[in-house]
């Protein structure tokens, strides 16, 4: 692991954590706008100087996680097959004991790896997946293994259950593949995520920045105008907390920190770590 800085709050040791935090600074299928490759790296120089450890919207603290930031995984620039690879075989030793993997992206296409290696463990749990873009594509440019194609790759390797929250961008077939395929549940608002979501169901969640509009979060690769804001993540976590659901992992995707020299984005995603961390401890 690369020595850099840990997200607030971190255990200095993983032995007696049961959350592991873990960057992985891989962008090499980005299509419009790379650079998050970076967003570890910024998103902890960022919080460790100017975030809180307590949440007022959960009335807890940080303090009182067990987590472990490990720092990023030594992924490296190219073939996304490797990438693949070497994330399935950093996060699956933290599996075998029982912990859960909370990881900081990165392009989308790290949920790929970090689903196979959950499947392995979970044989049955409900992705849910915030986003702009459906991810239901084939491939892109050429390569199936891509950040447009990461969630159509879960569900052709064993995902049956797929609640997709505030997609609005996407090509025809997406469309009409949300449409048709009857693991994938459509959702348009928190409301609708939370009638999707059963009492104490086990889930994995997926959170692509660009879900949040622009406006909010600027520094994203590819950003859509119509989304989300901070106060609708934070109901989303209320619901998690209300229905008690287990959630055994979670990304953080597409924080490209150049593209936003006002850091807005930088810290608007540390508060979203942070309540992400709580969340996952309260439920487990």
């Amino acid at each position: 692991m690369f020595q850099i800085p840990r997200f607030i709050s971190s255990k200095e040791s993983s032995e007696n954590a049961s959350i592991i935090v873990a960057g992985i600074p891989y962008d090499c299928t980005s299509s419009f706008r790379s650079a998050s490759r970076f967003g570890p790296r910024e998103l902890r120089n960022y919080a460790f100087e100017a975030i809180e450890e307590f949440s007022f919207y959960q009335g807890k603290t940080l303090d009182d996680v067990p987590f472990c930031d490990i720092g990023d995984l030594e992924v490296m620039v190219g073939n996304p097959a490797n990438m693949v690879k070497t994330v399935m075989e950093a996060v699956r030793p933290f599996l075998e004991e029982g912990k859960r993997i909370i990881s900081i992206g990165g392009e989308h296409l790290i949920t790929y790896p970090l689903f196979l290696a959950h499947k392995e463990f979970y044989p049955d749990f409900t992705m849910i997946h915030f986003d702009a873009h459906a991810d239901l594509r084939d491939g892109y440019a050429g390569d199936e293994l891509s950040h447009a194609s990461v969630m159509k790759l879960c569900l052709d390797n064993g995902l049956d259950r797929l609640i997709q929250v505030g997609i609005r961008s996407g090509t025809e077939g997406e469309y009409k593949l949300r449409q048709t395929d009857h693991r994938i549940i459509p959702a348009e608002s928190i409301e609708d995520a939370a009638d999707a979501i059963d009492e104490g169901e086990i889930v994995y969640i997926s959170l692509d920045l660009d879900y949040f509009d622009p406006s909010f979060v600027p520094g994203t690769g590819t950003p859509e105008a119509g989304g989300a804001s901070f106060n609708d993540f934070i109901k989303f976590i209320k619901v998690l907390n209300r229905k008690k659901c287990r959630i055994i992992g979670a990304d953080i995707v597409e924080l490209a920190p150049d593209l936003d020299s006002s850091k807005i984005s930088v810290a608007f995603t540390a508060k979203i770590l942070r309540e992400l961390l709580i969340c996952a401890h309260q439920n487990s």
